[in-house]
């Protein structure tokens, strides 16, 4: 029992200590890598000033003389338990390895309390009790030097020291990471708290000094916090990951960080944990605009990343959703990948190198508009371009661009495909992820067109779409009678082939169109929401009035409206409008809804209307060329016309997509 005992001592050493105590030291606490970002949001936050605030409140507070109420604290006052922190200490440094988001938030609160007693200082001639001098918490806050001048804070990482002064010469904090941003959202809840909480009822401004002292004395000399001292450097990835509990109070991202880089060398962690940071703020900051994602975050790329290299199968890459990080130290293919933690020099290039350009990356594929098809998969929610994406690519991919376009455009064409040909369903359709995902690594452009077209050929044979065996191209699966049924079976996507189509047109007629905008532009008017007055909104050529009507009836003079639906919703028998124009031209007549068409700025809609200049005619290939179809004599679109339509909208699917 006596040699566990010294075992467990040689590697922690524990130390019970007052808050004034950990405070006083006179160096500051470093931030080390584990902890670096500051993350305790509104209920961290408040949960922790009501626990302090109920425990005080158990005691009454008879004393009015500063000291006397010192000796009533300690004596009669019960103690509030903070838990532990972990520190680790080199000759540089005295780092805090887990509890930096406690003791930042105490942090604040001292600054807080000594802007109170500043305040209190300045107004001294409206008070008649005494009570702390500022300096007493300001001995708290800062390292001071030699010649008595405030140094750090010392709660110390360098990327936090500009928030903190802002806070002291009450300056706006601009946050530039999300370590900033909580540092300027937590600091006004307890700057909020604290004005409340001290003041006098129906004196504004003015603060209970009797009872601020007593608060003041129990948060420094009945708070209670136990420190535990790593000993070793060797024992400290391993103690924090212990004391985290496998993640549950950190991020998975933050467990594998210190399992990549917590044994590095100091200037290889020093590096790494640079490069890092930088990924973390470039994530804190990026923008996802018109997602399925509102934020993006370094566990979203992970995932990504893990499947993307090492999920080879459906169980694979269930297995790295949520905690991921297990499968990280679980799976043989990740631990070969890092050589089981062991190798330095290998964990510090993965870090700085694989990693880092991954990560980069993703983000870029993510934010960009470099890249018509990235977009246009975007457009649809299909966010799995970007897992296949990064399967294909190595490392600092000299073919990168070629790849990222081969990928996302053959993604497009697989899905439209499936989905004209009514083949689609959310589930099988992911299933067909996992062999696509392992069939693409570190496969040129060429060779993934293949992968695509093989994989969509197949999947159609299984669905028994098109014949066995007899299918030999993509090309060949673009026939009239196997898309002749296409309808409006997804609102978004039945807009996006509209749109695809007048993009197309607008490139090969060099014309403007609403859908030829900017990309970013083409996002915000595509409207998939479908909530917006403005932007793109899907028309009916057939619309439900009598003149529509009455070409749809059965052998008994009533209408029909299952035969009346089929048509209605074929996808020639669809435009785009943009803005309010689809609500305006509403339940018109045929004939009355030309005139729109004829001034909607979608050359598709112009095209039917015979409204095409004739100077564009001769570019349009003899497939899409068409004559003006006329309204009946009550106006209608005549139903005779309806194949004339779908056949023109096949002939433009085919040559965009076949």
């Amino acid at each position: 029992m006596q040699d566990e005992q010294v075992t467990v001592r040689s590697v922690i050493t524990p130390n019970d200590q007052l808050l004034r105590d950990v405070f006083s030291s006179p160096r500051a606490y470093y931030i080390d890598i584990y902890q670096r970002e500051y993350r305790w949001t509104e209920y961290n936050v408040h949960t922790l000033l009501n626990d302090i605030e109920a425990q005080f409140g158990l005691n009454a507070r008879t004393k009015s003389d500063p000291k006397e109420i010192q000796k009533d604290v300690l004596k009669n006052f019960e103690p509030y338990f903070l838990n532990t922190y972990l520190t680790h200490s080199t000759e540089a440094n005295r780092s805090i390895v887990d509890g930096q988001q406690r003791l930042t938030t105490f942090l604040l609160i001292f600054i807080k309390l000594c802007k109170i007693l500043k305040q209190v200082q300045k107004d001294a001639d409206a008070y008649k009790d005494k009570t702390f001098a500022s300096q007493t918490l300001e001995k708290l806050i800062f390292e001071s030097n030699d010649f008595g001048e405030a140094g750090r804070f010392k709660i110390y990482n360098e990327n936090r020291e500009s928030a903190f002064r802002s806070l002291i010469e009450d300056a706006e904090i601009e946050p530039v990471d999300e370590t900033q941003d909580r540092i300027k959202k937590n600091y006004r809840i307890i700057s909020d708290y604290y004005d409340r909480f001290f003041s006098i009822k129906d004196m504004p401004g003015r603060y209970d000094l009797i009872k601020l002292t007593y608060y003041i004395t129990y948060l420094l000399d009945r708070t209670s916090i136990v420190e535990i001292k790593i000993e070793k450097q060797k024992n400290v990835a391993m103690i924090f990951e212990v004391v985290n509990d496998r993640g549950e109070g950190l991020r998975p991202y933050e467990i594998l960080k210190g399992k990549l880089i917590g044994n590095l060398p100091v200037e290889q962690k020093e590096a790494a944990n640079e490069v890092w940071t930088q990924l973390q703020d470039s994530y804190f900051n990026a923008t996802l605009r018109h997602s399925t994602d509102s934020k993006l975050d370094l566990d979203m790329f992970f995932q990504t990343y893990f499947r993307a290299k090492f999920a080879d199968s459906e169980n694979d890459y269930e297995r790295f959703e949520g905690k991921y990080h297990y499968q990280v130290y679980g799976d043989q293919k990740i631990r070969n990948y890092f050589r089981d933690f062991t190798d330095t020099e290998l964990l510090f290039h993965r870090v700085v190198d694989d990693i880092a350009y991954y990560a980069r990356t993703y983000l870029r594929l993510r934010t960009t508009y470099e890249n018509n098809y990235l977009i246009y998969n975007k457009l649809l929610d299909q966010n799995q371009q970007y897992l296949l994406i990064l399967a294909n690519l190595e490392v600092n991919d000299p073919q990168e661009k070629s790849k990222v376009n081969a990928i996302a455009k053959e993604f497009d064409r697989f899905h439209a495909i499936i989905r004209l040909l009514n083949a689609y369903e959310s589930n099988s359709f992911q299933r067909l992820m996992y062999p696509l995902n392992r069939e693409i690594r570190g496969k040129s452009p060429t060779q993934v067109a293949g992968v695509f077209d093989n994989t969509c050929i197949h999947f159609l044979e299984d669905t028994e779409v098109i014949p066995q065996g007899r299918i030999t191209t993509i090309n060949d699966v673009f026939t009239y009678d196997r898309f002749k049924g296409v309808s409006n079976r997804w609102l978004n996507f039945s807009k996006y082939i509209l749109l695809r189509i007048d993009r197309y047109l607008a490139e090969l007629l060099d014309k403007p169109s609403y859908a030829a905008a900017p990309l970013e532009d083409l996002e915000e008017r595509f409207n998939k929401r479908t909530t917006k007055k403005y932007g793109m909104h899907l028309e009916h050529i057939y619309a439900f009035n009598p003149s529509n009507m009455s070409q749809f009836t059965n052998d008994k003079k009533e209408f029909d409206e299952n035969a009346f639906m089929l048509e209605r919703e074929k996808l020639g028998m669809l435009l785009l409008l943009k803005d309010k124009q689809n609500i305006s031209s509403n339940n018109e007549v045929y004939r009355d809804k030309l005139n729109t068409y004829k001034t909607s700025n979608i050359i598709w809609n112009e095209l039917l209307a015979g409204h095409l200049p004739s100077v564009d005619l001769p570019s349009l290939p003899a497939d899409l060329h068409t004559d003006v179809i006329s309204p009946t004599n009550t106006g209608a679109f005549p139903r005779d016309r309806v194949e004339q339509r779908q056949k023109l909208t096949f002939n433009a699917i085919k040559r965009i997509w076949g």
